[in-house]
């Protein structure tokens, strides 16, 4: 079978899927370059085609070249796409090759973050006359087909394989271990860690990620090591942090961490009033902690109903990895493309 996938960026924390994706299937996949978005890219692509078109950008739209050369290159039996809808390219190439309708493949968040009424009528007409939808989360999905009637199977995004789950390692000590791992970015609110380390000394914190460096904290407090900060870091290094942590925090919007925490065996506490992406449902299925982290008496409470049961801490680390592992890996992100995109070929040969 032969599967061109288009997406908006095909970063390092893709690969497994890729990869294992490609062992299945003869696969190409298009996306923009990772390096000007802030993410990274793999040491090493394998198992697919790669092909890397950069776009041209204007007020917050874009276009990329060699997308409709790329599509009419090949006799392809899927073309699965994600539905970004500020990419021109891609609503042209859909609306101007209607004969890969019945082939076509929607993915990814799908509904995005503007309720605009045009862009709603515009997704749902493409999604209507498109074969089929693979979504990150089964909330997604669920939106898709009851407020709009739209044909969609969630995929539960995932960055983990089953082989690489561990068991959560905590240790004793006096004060409370949190450790946050992502790109530095204002919509992760950030500094609300800083502000509570600062108000409390019982609370260690470490920050990891790209462009952590951009965190401004009190040189006391980074001297005494009460915060730490540390850039891009993967592998053994990083599950070296998990190990010291005793809960993973998100004091802003959320997504792939709670399954990184869930590889460790660590609970994730979640802010309860951002707009999370897609991968919050995990984290609600496994009955992981929602609380303001802008409620300074929230949080302190928080903290303190910890000191005194940190039995919770196992709890919801244990709780968290084994919803991960029956649902949420690259495994079952593969099983799930595969059989959508064995649905929509043979819809085509039935067809024909």
């Amino acid at each position: 079978m032969k599967v061109l996938l288009i997406l908006n960026h095909a970063p390092d924390y893709r690969e497994s899927f890729l990869r294992e994706l490609g062992k299945q299937v003869h696969l190409t996949v298009a996306a923009q370059p990772c390096e000007p978005d802030g993410l990274a890219p793999p040491d090493r692509r394998g198992d697919y085609q790669y092909v890397e078109i950069s776009p041209f950008r204007c007020c917050g739209l874009l276009w990329q070249p060699g997308l409709r050369r790329l599509l009419r290159r090949s006799s392809w039996d899927v073309v699965c796409v994600g539905a970004n809808l500020r990419n021109l390219s891609i609503i042209f190439l859909f609306l101007t090759n209607p004969g890969y309708r019945d082939k076509w493949v929607w993915w990814g968040h799908i509904l995005g973050r503007s309720n605009a009424k045009a862009l709603a009528l515009l997704r749902n007409y493409m999604i209507n006359k498109s074969a089929h939808c693979l979504v990150h989360s089964e909330s997604i999905a669920n939106q898709l087909k009851d407020k709009h009637g739209l044909n969609a199977v969630s995929f539960n995004n995932s960055e983990v394989r089953r082989i690489e789950f561990r068991p959560g390692r905590f240790t004793e000590h006096p004060e409370l271990r949190l450790l946050f791992v992502g790109r530095h970015q204002p919509r992760k609110r950030l500094e609300r860690l800083v502000e509570l380390a600062v108000r409390r000394k019982d609370v260690h914190v470490r920050s990891i990620g790209p462009g952590m460096h951009k965190l401004a904290v009190p040189s006391d407090l980074s001297g005494s090591g009460r915060i730490e900060v540390f850039g891009r870091t993967v592998g053994e290094e990083l599950a070296i942090h998990f190990d010291w942590a005793d809960l993973v925090v998100n004091p802003g919007a959320v997504g792939l961490l709670v399954m990184n925490a869930a590889r460790h065996g660590k609970g994730i506490a979640v802010d309860s009033t951002s707009d999370h992406g897609p991968e919050s449902c995990l984290a609600i299925e496994a009955g992981q902690p929602f609380i303001s982290f802008g409620d300074n008496d929230e949080v302190d409470q928080f903290i303190d109903g910890l000191h005194s049961n940190r039995s919770l801490l196992h709890q919801w680390g244990k709780t968290l990895q084994e919803k991960a592992m029956k649902e949420y890996t690259i495994e079952h992100m593969v099983e799930v493309h595969l059989e959508v995109f064995e649905l929509v070929r043979n819809r085509q040969q039935i067809s024909v």
